[in-house]
């Protein structure tokens, strides 16, 4: 497993390991307390930089300029392009500093805790260093929605820094200085698409400068596509770009299409079948993810991802993830200005949220599952809450804040080791231009494509992937509201299919993986023997399961197999 660890550091007074899942650790004394580092050659004036590339919207910031800041003035770093980490080894103790929107991950014992005080790039590493037990409520978060909600990790009395924060580590404590919430005027339509063009093309344009090689994620969305329209028509010939060929996906199609009509270089390759793993090896690659995730998000999707990335070469990849957050993704049905209930939250959480990734009937007790369920429609509500007293805007700050934070952040972070990833999208003056909208102008992407056809008209006229062109999104017919209610209806009667065969969404070739892991649990039960211990889940379901039974859902798999790694039961 040692290759694929991630690098990353622990500091703090509890039992510093001498390894971390195979990869030796260097020991550092320190004033505050030891610290420990493993997969780093050497750090900058005691400072330890977690991002391979650091950018801002201008270009790249190298690394001397942020450890002077970091020794200087941690906070002035969050506005760095996600995901962004670093920390310092300072004189009177351990500074760490992540982006404004908390993209890359690090952790740290929570305040007022009794136990040793710690702040570390892993989850993993803090929760086994504290000997923290599983924080139940994280555990039940995390069997509907495959990730978590705020802070929170699988182990009580570790936390997740906040957005934007700055945690200091001193021999006693952990103190948490957090940035105050932004002060927000209205933006009008126009004005934000006229800001928004000219950030990104300053970004691409830098970007392209600072990284010619760079490779374009296109699919045959139109967040990739505002990308390219954002580099200038003369630059585009040439320039790299790739598509992972999924099933069922047009995307390979409309991305090759738009490359041909501009000379780009683009690559293709089908998602790689995991037919030819074995058991073993399907189960080793789960694990080495599920490492990688903290053991909180999906390890079967993101091992299914690693086999197919296999035929891609590794390097700098330009990413359009993002622009979800400027179109409303939790939006439903006829958008203006609402308050909103309890019963509302959980209604968006069931039909929303638990129905993609939640593990199946009966792998939890059926007491442990109510009550999972019952707090984690309060955790939603409360996230909400955090959010604003408007419906549509707090549905923003949700998917912001919580699914993007943890979900997605999650994932770029596993991956930092293997290719630099660059969101132009998520840079905090362009999620602050979508923030000041309001919710009509984003809905059913009017903003998004009211910016693709600001950047590049032509491109604006190519139709999306089963969807119309970006055009007809930007300038609607005056029966488009009827259409839109159409779309929302068979969107959610495929929802409720969805829950009436209780069934969810498996991840592009996680189907056959997780086949082949629970093939490798059957020969070998001493893998998954840890969930004995674990009274929350059901020994029948467990039985069942291995006899052969009961045939696993791949988010039941990605769960168990999170909890053997989290419990430590792995090595």
């Amino acid at each position: 497993m040692t290759s694929s660890v991630l690098p990353g550091f622990l500091a703090g007074s509890g039992n510093l390991p001498d390894e971390h899942f195979g990869r030796p650790t260097t020991r550092v004394p320190h004033a505050a307390g030891d610290v420990v580092v493993w997969g780093f050659d050497r750090t900058i004036a005691d400072t330890v930089l977690l991002s391979p590339v650091v950018r801002s919207t201008d270009g790249l910031v190298d690394s001397e300029t942020v450890a002077t800041r970091m020794q200087a003035e941690p906070a002035s770093l969050t506005g760095l392009l996600p995901p962004f980490a670093a920390a310092h080894l300072g004189a009177d103790g351990v500074a760490m500093v992540a982006d404004s929107m908390g993209f890359r991950q690090l952790f740290h014992s929570a305040a007022g805790d009794a136990g040793p005080a710690v702040v570390s790039s892993s989850a993993l590493a803090a929760g086994r260093a504290r000997k923290s037990p599983l924080d139940l409520t994280a555990v039940g978060n995390q069997s509907l929605l495959g990730w978590q909600l705020g802070q929170r990790t699988l182990y009580a009395g570790v936390e997740k820094l906040r957005p934007g924060a700055v945690a200091h580590l001193n021999r006693a404590e952990v103190s948490v200085v957090e940035p105050p919430r932004p002060e927000r005027r209205a933006l009008e339509l126009e004005q934000a698409i006229r800001e928004a063009a000219a950030l990104m093309r300053c970004s691409l344009e830098a970007l392209l400068d600072d990284h010619p090689d760079a490779v374009l994620q296109l699919t045959g969305g139109l967040d990739s596509r505002l990308l390219l329209s954002a580099i200038p028509a003369a630059r585009r010939r040439g320039l790299r770009a790739m598509t992972l060929g999924v099933p069922g996906s047009g995307d390979a199609a409309i991305a090759a299409q738009i490359s041909r009509r501009y000379g780009i270089d683009h690559e293709v390759h089908d998602l790689a079948s995991v037919d030819g793993l074995t058991p073993a090896e399907a189960w080793q690659l789960c694990v080495d993810a599920a490492v990688r995730l903290d053991a909180m998000s999906d390890p079967v999707a993101l091992a299914a991802l690693g086999v197919g990335e296999r035929a891609f070469g590794q390097g700098v990849r330009i990413s359009g993830l993002g622009g979800e957050i400027a179109r409303g993704f939790y939006y439903v049905g006829r958008v203006g200005d609402r308050s909103y209930t309890k019963k509302d939250a959980a209604r968006l959480a069931s039909w929303r949220m638990f129905v993609n990734e939640a593990v199946e009937p009966g792998l939890l007790t059926d007491d442990f599952s109510a009550w999972a369920r019952h707090t984690a429609e309060g955790e939603v509500y409360e996230a909400m809450r955090a959010g604003g007293d408007e419906w549509f805007r707090a549905t923003d700050e949700l998917y912001l804040r919580h699914r993007m934070q943890r979900w997605a952040g999650a994932t770029d972070t596993a991956v930092s080791s293997q290719r630099v990833v660059i969101n132009p999208m998520l840079d905090a003056d362009f999620l602050d231009i979508a923030a000041r909208l309001a919710p009509r102008d984003k809905a059913a992407s009017r903003f998004l494509a009211s910016l693709q056809v600001e950047l590049d008209a032509d491109l604006a006229r190519i139709p999306l992937d089963g969807r119309p062109t970006p055009a007809a999104y930007a300038d609607p017919p005056t029966w488009q509201p009827v259409l839109n209610t159409l779309s929302t209806g068979k969107r959610l009667a495929r929802k409720a299919l969805q829950r009436l065969r209780r069934g969810n969404r498996a991840p592009a070739g996680g189907t056959i993986l997780s086949a082949k892991v629970v093939e490798h649990w059957r020969s070998h039960p001493g893998t998954v023997a840890a969930l004995a211990d674990l009274s929350f889940v059901s020994q029948d379901w467990v039985s069942g399961m291995l006899e052969g039974r009961i045939t696993p859902r791949p988010s039941s798999v990605a769960f168990v197999t999170n909890l053997v790694v989290a419990t430590g039961t792995d090595q």
